[in-house]
């Protein structure tokens, strides 16, 4: 008789108790002093098995330490960090479609611009290609619709969605070069009384703060002379 294996679970959820309350005390932002035995106190488990946690977790670059006669000095890594957001963001979006916390209608309108074909040289690099198509429900165009706000409400509209949580794409380096993280609203565009899925992104470095960029399985103004 065959048994199907068992799919093994995150192990990031075996530290999750230590980032958690690593993060409360601010140790997201800067290195946090503690005993393994304050730390493993505050969540339930020996010393012993807390000091093979930071091992591991070490190990796994989720966090960094230095060691002194107070104690652990211990600060999340950027790694770290984008973990938790992760589950955060994928908690987030669980809760929003099961009816627990009532979903955002935001309407953002625009004018579309022409950009500096930069979202089509972005858009074009693989490493981000192959994780926009996984994040998202489609593949999308190598390029981005560039909208100039041009109302106060779609302002407000537009901060009040940054404020929401995101999906997210990593960053890399290529050569010389790095490609910052990219964050992910889903949304879609409505045009001529059709709904085209669709995706606000944001790059963690950007300098606009009154554009937005959307990105779509097809090119819109090709299809739409938008």
């Amino acid at each position: 008789m065959k048994t199907t294996p068992k799919k093994p679970k995150n192990p990031l959820f075996n530290y999750l108790d230590i980032l958690i309350t690593l993060g409360k005390m601010g140790g997201g932002r800067r290195l946090v002093t503690c005993t393994t035995s304050e730390l493993g106190n505050s969540i339930g488990i020996s010393q012993q098995s807390t000091s093979r946690k930071l091992v591991e977790m070490e190990n796994m670059n989720l966090i960094v330490r230095n060691y002194s006669q107070r104690g652990n000095s211990i600060k999340i890594t950027p790694e770290g960090i984008a973990n938790l957001e992760q589950i955060f963001t994928d908690l987030w979006m669980i809760l929003t479609t099961s009816g627990r916390v009532i979903s955002e209608k935001i309407i953002l309108r625009g004018k579309v611009i022409t950009g500096m074909a930069e979202g089509a040289y972005y858009m074009g690099q693989k490493a981000y290609q192959n994780q926009f198509s996984m994040v998202l429900d489609f593949t999308p165009f190598p390029g981005t619709l560039n909208l100039q706000i041009l109302d106060e409400v779609t302002i407000r509209n537009f901060e009040r969605l940054l404020r929401l949580p995101a999906k997210f794409i990593s960053g890399f380096k290529d050569g010389d070069r790095v490609f910052g993280k990219v964050f992910i609203w889903p949304t879609f565009i409505l045009l001529n009384d059709e709904k085209i899925p669709a995706a606000i992104v944001r790059p963690e470095r950007t300098h606009h703060s009154n554009q937005i960029e959307l990105i779509s399985p097809m090119s819109i103004k090709k299809k739409y002379g938008a």
